[in-house]
């Protein structure tokens, strides 16, 4: 296997990265199909964790598939859907089939999901899921307990630049990056000036910033507008110029924002999706001059 993506990370590359859903259901043959198409040209390969509050199958059999295929993945932890003790027993597992990445997160609302009626458990938030990830990394358990061998984790967290106001973000980025977090992987951007602004706040820590990309299409423009997708915030004038607009069209934008971000040296790499339509990131890629 290739180097790892935390060697990747420090080592001063533009480092590439993408995600994708697990499947709502046991047929992996496509998604197989795709981490296969992808391994040669990404560094590494984000799992989500129900993502949106959908029902799918769990990340960390997916982050096996990529391990398997030669990839090396990113595992999404969500605490929507997790006490500490089931958070804590995850984070175990997964480093001991070898998954060493990962992403902290909250979870979004149940009431975005298809279980409207789950009971959402939050019982620690991402920041705390990060100061528990890294004591297992030291050996203790969340109660102080020690550990019989402990996992070696990689651990990373998310942050929106798009967020305004902004301020409020940055004291939770800050808790963050306090907490244990040596990665960030942003919301989607679309506004260059927003990210430049985010970056002069975090660039006086060690942590790498890996900045979202998402192929926004002309279908879903109603829900980027009513918030259907939660953290997602695409400026008004560019929710218009994607209505009505080709597949070529929408994936030249994304590629366009990915050869400004790196053109700037603003970050040290890209985190892009494409929901829906994972088969372009390839070609997204392209688009961006990678």
């Amino acid at each position: 296997m290739a180097r790892s993506f935390e060697e990747a990370l420090t080592s001063g590359k533009f480092l590439i990265a993408t995600s994708l859903d697990t499947p709502k259901g046991m047929d992996l043959e496509d998604l197989a199909r795709l981490i296969k198409e992808l391994k040669d040209v990404v560094d590494a390969l984000g799992v989500s964790d129900n993502p949106h509050a959908m029902m799918c199958m769990s990340p960390w059999a997916v982050c096996r598939l990529a391990l398997e295929q030669g990839v090396e993945p990113i595992m999404h932890v969500a605490c929507r859907d997790r006490n500490r003790l089931a958070l804590q027993s995850d984070l175990l597992a997964a480093a001991s089939i070898g998954i060493k990445n990962i992403l902290c997160v909250s979870g979004d609302h149940v009431k975005f999901g298809d279980h409207i009626d789950a009971k959402p458990v939050h019982d620690i938030d991402s920041v705390h899921l990060l100061t528990v990830a890294k004591a297992l990394a030291e050996g203790k358990d969340m109660a102080g307990n020690p550990l019989k061998g402990s996992p070696a984790l990689f651990l990373g967290a998310t942050a929106n630049p798009e967020a305004d106001p902004l301020e409020p973000q940055l004291i939770k980025v800050d808790k963050k990056i306090k907490a244990g977090a040596s990665f960030l992987v942003t919301h989607p951007v679309f506004n260059i000036e927003n990210l430049k602004r985010f970056m002069n706040h975090v660039k006086q820590s060690k942590v790498k910033v890996i900045a979202g990309i998402r192929l926004l299409v002309p279908e879903e423009a109603s829900k980027y507008k009513d918030g259907s997708y939660p953290g997602l915030l695409v400026p008004d004038d560019l929710i218009e110029e994607i209505k009505g607009a080709d597949t070529g069209k929408c994936m030249k934008l994304a590629g366009d924002l990915i050869k400004e971000i790196k053109s700037a040296n603003l970050c040290d790499g890209i985190h892009i999706t494409a929901p829906g339509h994972e088969e372009k990131i390839p070609d997204i890629m392209k688009a961006g001059g990678l």
